[in-house]
């Protein structure tokens, strides 16, 4: 199914009471700096839950309990070992033996307690932390930051979903990100919203700023699958807000509602100077294809800094 919101009783398993309750609790905790997203389109049906937009646990609907698998590849060498010895140590009991279970631990189970998520939190946090360091991967941080804060739903973005990738079909440059606009606490329409972090990822040829532009432009004007995307904005939207998760928004938006597609860039760091230096010539770009869009800087307020709209 091409939605990557989830069911009504894999949903209801996170709250209170429910066999993944203490997940969605953890997710809560002040200060565990976790994110929980849908993965509805997954077979079977799945939820993610990521650090530093590093997954931690993916967690996926079976009709004989739950299985929770984590990455062995946040680390390697000797590291990897401990790591996956610690998985196996009872009462967690992760499966570790075969090929793919040394790259993805999993247990499962129909019901999951305290101790096993704060231990696993444990292992895998500080095995992010430890392989890619407070330096690295800085737009996978930036993202997080980006989905946390923009929860807008009175006048601005609502973003709803990271890392969109089309079921189905061979689409270049997606979008990291999926958002709702606000107008007056109303659901107006959805933004593409792309990244840009650093020059080299603005220039370059297969991934670079005009070129993620066309591609989502491409999507808007092409894709058969518009429709699945208001609906699962409305899904998704509707989950956080029975969770009680994501700063939800009073007005969760209908599909109808959703009647417009746009596009928005996203600047930081090296990625604000490229576009200094070559403004000119991205906004002739945009202008005569015609794309509706927006491209604003990430300012250290935390708040988005219009620099271009059309």
């Amino acid at each position: 199914m091409d939605n990557r919101g989830i069911s009504k009783p894999f949903c209801e398993a996170f709250l209170e009471k429910g066999a993944l309750s203490p997940f969605l609790a953890k997710v809560k905790e002040k200060n565990s700096g976790l994110q929980l997203r849908f993965r509805g389109n997954n077979t079977p049906e799945a939820v993610t839950i990521y650090y530093n937009n590093h997954i931690v646990w993916k967690i996926s609907r079976y009709a004989r309990g739950y299985k929770i698998e984590v990455s062995a590849n946040h680390v390697k060498g000797v590291q990897r070992k401990d790591l996956l010895d610690q998985l196996q140590q009872e009462p967690l009991g992760f499966i570790t033996k075969s090929e793919h279970a040394k790259s993805y631990p999993y247990v499962v189970k129909n019901s999951f307690d305290d101790y096993f998520v704060n231990s696993t939190y444990n292992i895998m946090v500080d095995a992010i932390k430890e392989y890619f360091g407070a330096r690295n991967y800085r737009e996978k941080r930036i993202q997080q930051e980006l989905f946390e804060t923009l929860t807008e739903s009175q006048d601005g973005l609502y973003v709803y979903d990271l890392e969109f990738k089309q079921k189905n079909n061979n689409l270049e440059n997606e979008p990291d990100m999926l958002a709702v606009r606000y107008s007056e606490g109303k659901p107006q329409s959805i933004v593409f919203v792309e990244v840009k972090s650093k020059w080299k990822s603005c220039e370059d040829e297969t991934s670079g700023l005009t070129k993620h532009l066309d591609g989502m432009n491409h999507y808007i004007k092409n894709s058969p699958y518009l429709n699945n995307r208001k609906q699962e904005a409305h899904d998704i939207i509707s989950a956080y807000k029975g969770l009680k998760l994501h700063n939800p928004p009073k007005n969760v938006p209908d599909p109808e509602d959703l009647n417009k597609f746009e596009m928005m860039i996203i600047l930081t760091d090296t990625a604000i100077d490229y576009y200094n230096e070559h403004d000119i010539i991205i906004q002739k770009y945009i202008q005569e294809k015609h794309y509706n869009c927006k491209i604003t800087e990430w300012n250290n307020a935390k708040t988005l800094n219009l620099l271009f709209e059309n």
